[in-house]
């Protein structure tokens, strides 16, 4: 899906050596999102390229999960780098 796509495309070339990324998205547990999907993937390229440019060592993670209350998506990117 775009998330692989965004988090695959700004994470595998940008990292340094001894930082590891986890992709923890998982479509089939996740609700449709509609909307324009160029800038969701704009987006979470942004964020992960961010977390990647912080990184010196340890761990960038993405995880995503529906938020039951409101059904909305909710879309975590943690790093271990700087601020």
């Amino acid at each position: 899906g775009m998330t692989k796509a965004a988090v695959d495309k700004s994470g595998r070339h940008l990292l340094r050596d001894g930082v590891e990324m986890t992709n923890g998205m998982c479509r089939g547990e996740l609700p449709m999102v509609f909307g324009d999907r160029y800038k969701l993937t704009q987006l979470l390229y942004n964020l992960v390229t961010n977390a990647a440019k912080f990184t010196s060592a340890g761990s960038i993670q993405v995880f995503a999960r529906e938020v039951e209350a409101t059904g909305m998506l909710e879309i975590d990117i943690t790093d271990t780098g700087k601020g």
